[in-house]
């Protein structure tokens, strides 16, 4: 029988859905190669009592002589691809974690599904090796892992079963970046949200108030400091208010925009959200806005926030950014706008404040649009992809 596991190294929110359904259709193991955050505690628990057997950081020092035989032809094979750099850290990260896992925890039958073209992805290749190339391997690649010159996604593409891409745009980029991969591996497979029930196109507010709503990791590419420029701008608007939502490392660069400039009365920063305080942060909103930019060597994919925003009906403000236009549709559930352009941002703030038929219809279209994004059904159909259901 096969023995189906979901490898991990760093655990995200979109990725507890993912696995929460799967959890609904089959059985298998989460192995994480670095403990989760408390913040997940209880979606894990989630996945206990759905029967999902969870593995964090499996250690073991036996065996080290036989993963020195896999590790050293691997190094020395691969050795252009060690060239000081991003690469190499992927790569000597992978070895190291390879060296200290406890390969018990596979098997010859294993099917390992990996986030992410860098170590989880390349650990779940040497796990291959390991078992004399007889387990198989998936992975899916998203933003970050393609968009650097990554120098192992040709080769972890070639010796996958598939290789899962959340976007249109992902494969449409793959194919013209990288070479020398079978291009027949490469698989469409969206993410998805579990999209709340009942929810209906929006209703004009009765306190007056526009709000505005960005949930996010903050960091750099979600464009942050744009949509904090544009508040500043119309911050004499006292009907106009922006809740930002999430965590990351530029979580003090923004609280002390806010005080320095004298936003707390139009800009309130709630921390991390989930659950039922999700759901009333969405429900608070008449726009959820991502000014999402591109950088040299990053940028976004599909990010599930957006997603999750049209789930609820909400109208879109965001930009041509990767992927983001198949969410995100011009002229029909939001505006895209020019990337680091704050003028531009402050028009469409207008434009759905003093047109109710259009922010209406925005709403509409985002609820139909959210069908394509539901996990449940996006999930089934991976399952089947690969070949655990």
């Amino acid at each position: 029988m096969k023995q189906k596991i979901y490898l991990i190294k760093n655990l995200a929110p979109w990725m507890i859905d993912e696995l929460l359904a799967f959890s609904n259709y089959v059985k298998f193991s989460v192995v994480f190669l670095r403990k989760p955050d408390e913040f997940y505690k209880d979606d894990i628990k989630k996945l206990q009592n759905n029967g999902i057997e969870i593995i964090i950081q499996p250690v073991s020092y036996a065996n080290l002589l036989s993963k020195f035989r896999i590790i050293i032809p691997f190094f020395l094979k691969n050795l252009l691809r060690f060239k000081p750099g991003y690469n190499s850290v992927i790569g000597v990260k992978s070895m190291f974690w390879f060296l200290m896992l406890d390969l018990t925890k596979f098997s010859s039958k294993s099917s390992i599904h990996a986030q992410f073209t860098t170590q989880a992805a390349l650990i779940a290749f040497l796990i291959k090796k390991y078992y004399d190339d007889l387990p198989e391997y998936y992975f899916t690649f998203h933003a970050y892992d393609i968009y650097f010159d990554n120098k192992w996604f040709s080769l972890l593409v070639t010796k996958s079963k598939i290789a899962f891409s959340i976007s249109q745009y992902n494969i449409n980029y793959v194919i013209k970046k990288y070479k020398n991969f079978d291009i027949n591996k490469i698989k469409l497979s969206r993410l998805g949200v579990f999209r709340p029930k009942n929810i209906q196109n929006q209703k004009v507010k009765k306190n007056g108030v526009f709000t505005l709503g960005l949930l996010s990791w903050f960091v750099e590419k979600k464009g942050i400091k744009y949509l904090l420029e544009a508040m500043k701008l119309i911050s004499e608007e006292n009907n106009v208010r922006l809740i930002l939502a999430g965590d990351g490392p530029l979580t003090e660069d923004i609280i002390d925009y806010i005080n320095a400039n004298d936003l707390r009365e139009s800009v309130e920063y709630i921390g991390r959200v989930k659950g039922r305080k999700k759901e009333e942060f969405f429900n608070s909103l008449d726009v959820f806005v991502l000014p999402a930019i591109s950088l040299s060597n990053d940028q976004d994919g599909i990010p599930v926030v957006l997603m999750e925003a049209i789930s609820y009906g909400l109208p879109l403000i965001s930009t041509c950014v990767s992927g983001i236009p198949e969410i995100c549709k011009n002229d029909y559930n939001g505006f895209l706008i020019p990337e680091r352009n704050v003028n531009a941002l402050i028009d469409s703030f207008y434009k759905l404040m003093e047109d109710q038929a259009i922010k209406c219809r925005f709403s509409k279209n985002s609820l139909e649009l959210s069908m394509i994004y539901d996990i449940e059904l996006n999930s089934k159909k991976k399952l089947k992809d690969l070949f655990w259901l």
